[in-house]
C-alpha cells in the first residue's frame, strides 16, 4: 500500500503518521453510544478491541464514528480475525483511560476514526503465523488464582479482579436481562471448575462476541485462561468477564493441558467421587450434629446424611428474581438437629424426574403436589461441604438399608 509504513507493535512511536499494523484480535468490548455528542444528527459511538502481533506484544485500539459505523464495525470484525490497520493515530496511554481496558504490553494505544483510518481482513502470506497467537494468555499464566481462594472472598464494595485457569463444566443458554437503567442486555452463564476445589463457580459473560464464541466450548474439554475476571456477588460469589477481561480459549500452556486431563479423570467417577478424592475420604454416614461439628473445622469434606427433608419450596423456581437460578434452599432434620443446604436445580431435576422448565410451567397446585414425593420423607442425601456452604450432590428417598448414625 503506497505511502504507508509497516510497523510492528514493539517499534511504534507517536511520530509515525502512516503506519500499517497487522495483528490478530484477541478481545473486544461492546459498543457504547454517546448520546450527548451529535454530528449531522447521528449519535457518536465508540468500541475497542485488543490486538496482538507476537508472543509478547499487545495493544488496545479505540474505534470512533457514527453509531451505525461503530456497530457495523463491531459485528464485522471478530475475535480470531487477523486484520491490517492503516493510518491509525498513535496515542500515549493515560492511567484513567486504562482502568477498564485489558492490560497490554504497549505504552501506546491506537485511535481509529471513521473516514481517516482503515481496517480490513488480512490475507497475506504470513496469515497463518498469527493464528497461534490467539491461544497465548494475555498475562503470565503462572500467576492465576484458584477457585478455592475466590470462594473465600467476602463481599466488598470495591472491584476485585483475578486471573483464572479453569475448565468449562457446562455452558448455559444465553438470556436477556434488564439493567437498572431499563436496557436489555444479553448474558450467558458458564459453569467453571479447577483443581483447587471440586466446587464449581459461575462465569457471567455479557459481550455478544464472547457469548457466541461460548457455543464452541465443550464441557470438560475446553480450558479457559481468563485475565482480569471481576469477582461479583449475587447471592453467592461468582465471576464476570468484563471490559478488562481477556478470555483465552484452549491456551497453549502445559498447565492448561494438565488441568484438562485432571478434570477429565476426576469426572470419570462422578461428582460425589471427586469430592471424596478431594477430602481424602469417602462419603461416610453422618448425623446433622456431626456435620455441623466438622463445619467448624473449616476444611472441605463430603458426607452421607439420612434425615427428614423438612423444607423444599418449588415456587422459588418461579418467583426468584435471578433468572439464572441455580440452587434452592432446603432443610434437613434428624434426632440431633437441623441443617440448611443448597440443592442445585440439576439435582432437583434428577430427584423428581422433571426438568426445571416443566416445573415452572405447572399449575401452582401441581407444583406443590410433586414436592411431597420427598418432602417430610426420610431421605438419603450426599453432601459436599466447603465451609460455610453445604451442597446436595444427590437426593433420594431413604431405604431400610441406609445407615442412621446414633450421634
Amino acid at each position: 500500500m503506497a505511502g504507508v509504513q509497516k510497523v510492528r507493535l514493539n517499534n511504534l512511536n507517536i511520530n509515525i503518521k502512516n503506519a500499517l499494523i497487522i495483528g490478530i484480535i484477541i478481545a473486544k468490548n461492546s459498543p457504547r453510544i454517546i448520546g450527548n455528542k451529535k454530528k449531522n444528527g447521528d449519535s457518536r459511538g465508540v468500541m475497542s478491541f485488543t490486538l496482538r502481533d507476537s508472543d509478547v506484544d499487545t495493544i488496545n485500539v479505540d474505534v470512533w464514528g457514527s453509531e451505525y459505523f461503530v456497530i457495523t464495525f463491531y459485528e464485522r470484525f471478530l475475535v480470531g480475525d487477523v486484520v491490517e490497520i492503516s493510518s491509525p493515530k498513535i496515542c500515549i496511554k493515560s492511567g484513567e483511560n486504562e482502568t477498564f481496558r485489558p492490560q497490554v504490553s504497549s505504552p501506546f494505544y491506537l485511535s481509529l476514526n471513521e473516514g481517516s483510518s482503515d481496517v480490513s481482513i488480512f490475507s497475506g502470506d504470513t496469515f497463518g503465523a498469527y493464528l497461534p497467537l490467539l491461544h497465548i494468555p494475555s498475562k503470565a499464566s503462572a500467576g492465576y488464582c484458584g477457585l478455592a481462594e475466590v470462594m473465600k472472598f467476602t463481599e466488598r464494595s470495591d472491584n476485585i479482579y483475578v486471573d483464572l485457569l479453569v475448565v468449562v463444566k457446562s455452558v448455559q443458554p444465553a438470556k436477556t436481562i434488564k439493567t437498572k437503567a431499563g436496557v436489555d442486555m444479553s448474558v450467558r452463564g458458564v459453569e467453571i471448575v479447577d483443581n483447587t476445589t471440586p466446587a464449581s463457580l459461575t462465569l457471567d459473560i455479557f459481550d455478544l462476541d464472547t457469548i457466541q464464541r461460548a457455543e464452541e466450548w465443550r464441557a470438560l474439554e475446553s480450558v479457559l485462561f481468563i485475565a482480569d475476571a471481576r469477582v461479583a456477588w449475587r447471592g453467592r460469589v461468582r465471576v464476570q468477564a468484563g471490559a478488562r477481561s481477556v478470555v483465552t480459549h484452549q491456551p497453549h500452556t502445559s498447565d492448561a493441558e494438565a488441568l484438562r486431563l485432571y478434570i477429565r479423570n476426576q469426572a470419570g467417577g462422578g461428582e460425589a467421587a471427586a469430592w471424596a478424592a478431594w477430602s481424602g475420604e469417602r462419603a461416610c454416614a453422618a448425623s446433622v450434629a456431626q456435620i455441623r461439628d466438622r463445619l467448624a473445622a473449616g476444611a472441605p469434606f463430603c458426607a452421607s446424611l439420612h434425615a427428614l427433608l423438612t423444607h423444599l419450596n418449588l415456587d422459588d423456581l418461579v418467583t426468584a428474581t435471578d433468572i439464572n437460578l441455580e440452587e434452592l434452599r432446603v432443610r434437613f432434620a434428624d434426632h440431633t438437629g437441623e441443617l440448611t443446604a443448597r440443592l442445585p436445580v440439576k439435582v432437583l431435576e434428577e430427584t423428581l424426574g422433571l426438568s426445571a422448565e416443566q416445573m415452572k410451567t405447572m399449575l401452582a397446585e401441581d407444583r406443590s403436589a410433586i414436592r411431597w414425593r420427598v418432602l417430610l420423607e426420610q431421605c438419603s442425601a450426599k453432601l459436599a461441604v466447603t465451609p460455610p456452604r453445604i451442597i446436595v450432590l444427590s437426593l433420594r428417598r431413604a431405604s431400610p438399608a441406609d445407615p442412621i448414625p446414633l450421634y
